[in-house]
């Protein structure tokens, strides 16, 4: 039994090179390990997300400030918080103006508070808030993930409030997908 037992341990090892790696070979390796240790400290350090990122635009009396996923990966919460001050009183609602495809690569909750109206047009997505009852300002939230199954790549997102139908105030985001 010991002889079919070297027998195997010669076959499994006879095609192996007894000859030392060459240079090449031993820079390569190095290459891959110097790579695999970067993507660790990275992620170490918490570079490769979830991070948010936030925006301030101001015009027309309005602010807008936004807190948005800047860096993400598929699954995990993409929440959207918006902040809309007006130097006047609000009138009875309050419109926001999305981009459409930003909406693609995410699992939708649920706004809140609720929109009391929502539309499309060409490329964007229309929501009416109803305007709130004391105070200057407007406070919205999305609840949000990334859609399970996807792919890395970026997405650049605008969003306005519209008086008049026009746009007031634009601000603009981009929020990375990691794989």
């Amino acid at each position: 039994m010991s002889e079919e037992a070297d027998r195997s341990t010669d076959e499994t090892t006879s095609d192996l090179s007894a000859a030392p790696p060459t240079p090449r070979h031993i820079w390569t390796r190095r290459a891959g390990v110097g790579l695999l240790v970067l993507i660790v400290g990275a992620a170490g350090l918490d570079l490769l997300g979830p991070r948010t990122g936030t925006t301030t635009a101001h015009g027309g009396g309005w602010t807008l400030d936004v807190r948005y996923p800047q860096i993400t990966r598929d699954g995990e919460p993409a929440p959207l918080d918006l902040r809309v001050t007006t130097d006047a009183a609000f009138g009875d609602t309050v419109t926001l103006r999305l981009c459409n495809e930003w909406f693609d690569h995410l699992d939708f909750q649920a706004w809140y508070p609720s929109p009391s109206a929502e539309t499309a047009q060409p490329g964007w997505i229309v929501y009416e808030f109803d305007a709130p009852t004391n105070g200057d300002t407007l406070d919205v939230s999305l609840d949000a993930r990334v859609a399970p199954g996807q792919l890395g790549g970026r997405d650049g997102c605008e969003i306005s409030v519209l008086d008049h139908d026009e746009p007031a105030v634009t601000a603009g985001f981009t929020m990375w997908r990691i794989p």
